[in-house]
């Protein structure tokens, strides 16, 4: 049955009169205001006419949750899209929040080409249109050992503007077992589609040779070998290495292309990860192609990366896809910046995902103790704190089996006070993403900076106040 208030809702033009409303329909506003007060009508409209809900009670409430809606989608939209979250879940490389955050330097740059004009397609030295991106690609291919590099948007187009180049429709020989996922619904064969290839897919899910490929191998074919970086195949397996199949290639005069997945221009095995080849260890094993991302290992900006050789990167430069698959000047810079603190590093590069992987066990206990010490007096009755050891991980499709070893600052309460804060910390400013499990509400040192200490302290204040004060009304009623 509809509501008998469903005669007294308000009009668009009735609430674009109001002053209350009025006051956001202000000149070349008026457009989107307006539509934005046709959504809260129509959402009124449809919740009065099912009867169910926390409905207004006569026409001044309806009237009032019709401004109080209009004012809260005006300023949702009026608001950055996205929110600054403090990340503490323990996954460093973090795909759902943004993977690798920039170092300083990379923030920097990037801020200074977006605010200003700059060389961008231009030299100076000649009064010429220059090449976009090739100081960038020269310091990428320097580090890499490779004789030259392109970088596109990300890696999905980077697999796809080699493969198209090089198959040109032609047959294109995969190991069954890395016809991998990449993401979250993107599926690598879906993509090899669209390059219009012909996918011959050889061995078995956990066992490929040298002779699947080789039996494979058509006039005119390529080969493609996936690092897998996000999930692993063990028991009874077989996989043939990429300098391997670099060789094969050779024999019969068919190209290599080598997805490397995250690109390492750091030696990790030096950090107690498992030794996952470098960029350079990869050029070194002939592969034609080589493709990578900018945002995981290497710790940079959402990027796509092609290294070879002079001529096949020249010619990569000259497909017409190219152009789609650009980067922006911001992208360059943040890049840009990363690859020079490589250059300069005598160590570990100032990069904060490196950094967070590089940090010791005993400095994130210290920090967890100092952060249990300082909110322990502030815990809503009944909870208890202590600091444990646990488990995290590299994240971002990187070393899917590497255990890294954490701190967690953990608290045991009631079950639903603990889910409670959970969620509160996730609508605070800054948002703060914590791990929660049977063992209690969990705060992972491993990927908190310690910048953010204060922050994460005051946000679990704020959560603890605003529990007590649901507890408190829930009480009352």
């Amino acid at each position: 049955m509809s509501h008998p208030l469903l005669r007294e809702l308000p009009s668009v033009g009735v609430l674009l009169d109001d002053p209350a409303v009025a006051r956001h329909a202000v000149g070349r506003r008026r457009g989107w205001v307006t539509r934005v007060v046709q959504g809260v009508v129509d959402g009124l409209r449809r919740e009065l006419g099912r009867g169910e809900g926390d409905l207004p009670a006569d026409r001044v409430q309806l009237l009032d949750e019709a401004r109080r809606r209009i004012d809260v989608e005006v300023a949702r939209l009026t608001s950055p899209a996205s929110r600054r979250v403090i990340n503490a879940t323990g996954v460093v490389v973090h795909t759902n929040l943004g993977r690798s955050c920039w170092p300083e330097r990379a923030v920097r740059w990037a801020s200074e080409v977006a605010a200003h004009n700059s060389d961008l397609e231009y030299v100076l030295e000649t009064n010429r249109r220059g090449h976009r991106g090739r100081k960038v690609e020269e310091k990428l291919a320097l580090l890499a050992g490779s004789e030259d590099a392109l970088i596109v948007n990300n890696n999905a187009a980077a697999v796809w503007l080699t493969t198209r180049h090089l198959t040109r429709g032609g047959p294109l020989v995969l190991s069954r077992g890395e016809v991998v996922a990449i993401g979250g619904s993107f599926r690598l064969h879906e993509i090899l589609a669209e390059t219009h290839c012909e996918l011959v897919e050889v061995g078995t899910t956990n066992r490929t040779s040298l002779a699947d490929y080789e039996a494979a191998l058509a006039p005119g074919a390529t080969i493609m070998k996936v690092h897998r970086s996000n999930f692993t195949v063990t028991g009874f397996t077989e996989e043939v290495a990429v300098a391997e199949l670099a060789r094969l290639a050779r024999r019969h005069g068919a190209r290599l292309i080598y997805d490397a997945g995250s690109g390492a221009l750091f030696p990790f095995g030096d950090l107690d990860l498992p030794a996952e080849p470098t960029l350079a260890e990869d050029v070194a094993t002939g592969a034609d192609l080589i493709t990578c991302s900018g945002d995981k290992l290497l710790g940079g900006c959402q990027a796509g990366i092609i290294l070879g050789s002079h001529e096949e990167i020249a010619a990569l430069r000259q497909h017409p896809m190219r152009r789609a698959f650009r980067v922006d000047k911001t992208t360059l810079a943040a890049l840009d910046a990363v690859l020079t603190l490589y250059l300069e590093a005598e160590d570990v590069p100032p990069l904060p995902t490196l950094e967070n992987l590089a940090r010791s066990v005993d400095d994130l206990e210290a920090a967890a103790a100092d952060l249990a010490a300082d909110l322990g007096g502030d815990m809503p009755a009944g909870w208890t704190v202590a600091t444990v050891g646990a488990v995290a991980s590299v994240g971002g499709g990187s070393f899917s089996d590497a255990e890294v070893p954490t701190q967690l600052v953990q608290w045991q309460g009631p079950r639903d006070e603990l889910e409670a804060v959970h969620q509160l910390l996730r609508h605070g400013d800054p948002a703060v993403v914590a791990r929660i499990s049977q063992d209690g509400l969990g705060l992972d040192l491993r990927t908190i900076a310690a910048s953010e200490y204060p922050l994460v302290t005051a946000a679990m204040r704020a959560a603890w106040t605003q529990l007590n004060a649901q507890t408190t009304r829930t009480e009352r009623r």
